[in-house]
């Protein structure tokens, strides 16, 4: 009886954790639905077992982050906030609350991890397949006009699986790079040019997706992440620079033969270079005029943020700081100008959390990259299990890079996956055997 209760716990604690990239393409309602269910079966099973460990370095930044978002919400809802609306009035508070679910979700996969609950072999192989399934669904929307599910591409860019949301590039690069290392770590062939093969094949696939879909900053991350890989993994590092040749032979074709495709990653030539000129326009101290809707963001935000330097304005209090205040020499209201975030996530805590919350979030970060690089480097472990670890921290590093543009980062889909890849590092960097 004990063993078939272990047996079900596992099983069914491994299949919400294999469910998540499939729950991401599904919808925001069943991936929050089976985030919460997650966070609650691992309650039900373990209860306060879980926080019942030796607090490390990162342990205790992380309960200070989320301790400090508590009283930043106390701190803005009664002392600070001016709401524009009635029913907007207990909205702080309230999410500051519910923003503890991610501190559960950290503690509660860490425990996971250290248990060693999860079954890494299936994880990688189901996030795999279905980082692959969207690629296909791409390539067959850009060639047909519809995807597996009828859902049609816009004039420059494609949705795939996720109809009216334009995010299936950033799904690619978000998940592509479990593909590469389920074959490094688990793939048994027996003639190695088969996994040359089926890798160059992946990458194929991952980089034409990413293309078409017309997102490009994930396109730009995606290369990145190609480079930390040749990085770490010798194994495929002539793979990589095949790769590089058929992308440039691909790129140059659509650019040639595909006018929407041109104009499209032309016209994001054009915004870099802008903000190029901004940059050196704000160091100099002259006049910002600009149409570019990326600067006026990064303005917004910096405005927004000098309201409350120190505490921030509040978890999802951006828009409403950010219409209540003076942002001259932008054309039209504030409130036509302004969005729920300023599509940074550096820029967004600093304006909903001040600079305490950005110092702590800092600290987060690189308690994370030294963890990583200390297991990695320096850790006395076979070569599996540091392969393991690897795309975790090659996924956080890009995940994190703060010169590109996000969606929130107090998002349930963004939170959940940065503390999901969080807690990952963490566990496997304290955990000396790992499936």
């Amino acid at each position: 009886m004990i063993f078939q209760n272990i047996i079900y716990k596992n099983f069914f604690l491994n299949s919400l954790i294999l469910l998540i990239p499939a729950s991401y393409i599904a919808g925001n309602l069943v991936f929050n639905l089976n985030i919460v269910i997650l966070i609650l079966s691992i309650l039900f099973f373990f209860g306060r077992d879980i926080f019942k460990v030796k607090f490390n370095r990162t342990d205790i930044i992380v309960l200070l982050i989320f301790g400090y978002i508590f009283l930043n919400g106390i701190y803005n809802q009664f002392f600070n906030f001016s709401f524009p609306e009635p029913k907007f009035s207990h909205n702080v508070l309230i999410k500051s609350i519910f923003y503890f679910r991610f501190f559960i979700l950290y503690f509660g996969l860490k425990f996971l991890i250290k248990k060693n609950i999860i079954n890494f072999k299936y994880l990688f192989y189901v996030y795999s397949l279905c980082a692959l399934f969207v690629c296909v669904d791409l390539i067959f929307q850009y060639k047909f006009g519809v995807d597996f599910f009828g859902y049609e591409g816009n004039s420059r860019r494609l949705s795939g699986p996720f109809g009216d949301e334009l995010i299936a590039g950033s799904y690619v690069q978000r998940f592509f790079i479990f593909s590469l290392f389920s074959i490094i770590l688990f793939a048994n062939f027996k003639n190695k040019l088969s996994n040359s093969l089926l890798i160059l094949l992946i990458l194929i696939l991952s980089s034409v997706a990413i293309l078409i879909s017309g997102n490009r900053m994930p396109f730009l991350l995606f290369i990145l992440m190609l480079f930390l890989t040749f990085f770490y993994s010798k194994k495929i590092r002539i793979i990589l620079i095949m790769l590089t040749v058929l992308i440039t032979i691909f790129f140059s074709y659509l650019v040639k033969f595909d006018q929407k495709f041109y104009y499209h990653y032309s016209g994001f030539e054009e915004k870099s270079l802008q903000i190029i000129i901004y940059l050196k326009d704000k160091v100099s101290g002259n006049p910002i005029t600009t149409t570019n809707s990326y600067i006026k963001e990064l303005e917004l935000g910096l405005l927004t943020w000098k309201i409350n330097k120190y505490f921030g304005g509040g978890i999802k209090s951006f828009y409403w700081n950010c219409t209540s205040m003076d942002a001259q020499g932008f054309g039209g209201s504030n409130k036509a100008n302004c969005n729920s975030h300023p599509h940074n996530y550096y820029l967004q805590i600093l304006a909903e959390l001040g600079i305490v919350g950005l110092f702590l979030t800092i600290l987060l970060f690189l308690s994370i990259i030294f963890k990583s690089i200390k297991k990695i480097h320096f850790g006395e472990n076979i070569q599996n299990e540091r392969n393991i670890i690897v795309p975790f921290f090659i996924i956080f590093l890009v995940e994190i890079f703060p010169l590109k543009t996000t969606g929130s980062f107090f998002t349930s889909i963004n939170a959940s996956f940065l503390f999901i890849i969080i807690a990952f590092i963490a566990g496997l960097s304290e955990y000396k055997k790992t499936k």
